[in-house]
């Protein structure tokens, strides 16, 4: 059995990090759950205790940071980054002493700081998803880091905010987003990726009946979700300042999707709704989340301590994962991630969806891509 994960939370206060002390409880949501869902704003609980014994008191809009904290784990690099926000609120529960008082303090993800970001009659200027996203984050003066973006969106005169308004242009890409650092306590930024980006990491998850993998993983649970979220028979995309685009099987009873977009031409939105359609065609259960803790986990073959538990914990999202399962292999992407930590253990369920509903090129076809064309999906 591997040795608990030792957490530990930073909030930042009258110009310095503050280590906070007594953490008795973590949880973190990051990302989506399905990749139907749109993005929505990452949330951190913690839980210490005696704060009449704290130097220092964090207060509401602090910048704060949760991070795996593993002396040794790998040379070179420790302090694994997994939350990076800022404070929303702080409860204390006052015992019969002080040392039995507990404190909760709730956090919000950077994602917050772009939903507060108000646009008033925005200009934002037609181009690919990538560039308008780097636009917008340069208006709100938030930092993103954009990348491959293909589909083509619209000009728009925007009045709201910058979060509902990068969901919008993600979702007219087809995108994954998350928030991260270089390093823990740098600058965090959203990364964003669209639809074609290569995945760099795969990670391996192993109930014994599959190959070996150096950093396979163990894990005590496995989801299958039902077609409820995997089949539709008609999808309807519709892109601002112009007629809707609906791809449909014809055939009853109607499964319908429907999403605002911002495609700059009704052929654009055509080809986005024939590729929502094509993709979500598979009425067998899929592989939805995977449950697995720190202390399950075993050294790899060569004794070295296994990083990749730590790793696909603070990444988590836009990377590939490979499951073997009762003799099965289930290829998948990972869309978000729910994380549980105490002293004693941490548990962490990785939300995930099929690769083959990412399958975005099919050679020789019109809406999926022609070989040397350089068009994947639409």
């Amino acid at each position: 059995m591997a040795t608990a994960f030792e957490w530990k939370v930073d909030f930042y206060s009258g110009g310095s990090w503050v280590t906070l002390p007594s953490v008795q409880a973590i949880n973190i949501f990051r990302g989506r759950r399905l990749q139907i869902d749109d993005y929505s704003i990452d949330n951190m609980t913690v839980e210490s205790e005696f704060p009449s014994s704290w130097t220092t008191t964090p207060k509401l809009g602090d910048t704060i940071i949760a991070y795996i904290y593993k002396p040794g784990a790998v040379v070179g690099t420790d302090n694994f980054g997994a939350f990076w926000g800022r404070i929303r609120d702080v409860k204390i529960e006052y015992g019969m002493v002080t040392n039995l008082d507990k404190v909760t303090i709730s956090c919000e993800g950077i994602q917050a700081d772009w939903g507060r970001a108000q646009l008033t009659n925005y200009a934002l200027a037609q181009d690919t998803t990538d560039v308008q996203v780097q636009q917008v984050g340069a208006t709100a003066g938030l930092s993103i880091g954009a990348f491959t973006g293909r589909s083509i969106g619209s000009a728009q005169t925007y009045t709201g905010n910058a979060f509902a308004l990068i969901n919008d242009i993600t979702r007219t890409e087809e995108a994954r987003m998350y928030a991260g650092s270089v390093t823990y306590r740098s600058t965090p930024i959203i990364y964003w990726f669209g639809r074609n980006t290569p995945k760099q990491t795969t990670f391996y998850w192993n109930d014994g009946t599959g190959a070996t993998y150096l950093y396979q993983m163990k894990y005590e649970q496995i989801e299958f979700r039902s077609s409820a979220d995997n089949y539709y028979t008609s999808i309807t995309i519709t892109p601002a300042g112009l007629a809707a685009q609906t791809a449909t099987l014809g055939t009853t009873p109607i499964f319908g999707w429907n999403k605002d977009t911002l495609d700059y031409t009704t052929s654009q939105a055509s080809s986005h709704a024939q590729w929502v359609l094509n993709n979500f065609q598979t009425k067998d259960q899929m592989l939805a989340s995977i449950t697995f803790t720190d202390v399950q986990q075993t050294n790899t073959s060569t004794g070295l301590f296994n990083t990749d538990t730590i790793q696909v914990i603070t990444s988590a999202i836009n990377c590939l994962g490979k499951i073997y399962f009762r003799g099965a292999t289930y290829n998948t992407v990972l869309e978000g991630i729910s994380i549980s930590a105490t002293p004693s253990q941490t548990r962490a369920t990785v939300f995930m969806s099929g690769q083959d509903t990412n399958a975005y090129m099919i050679l020789d076809d019109a809406i999926f891509g022609k070989l040397d064309n350089n068009k994947l999906g639409f």
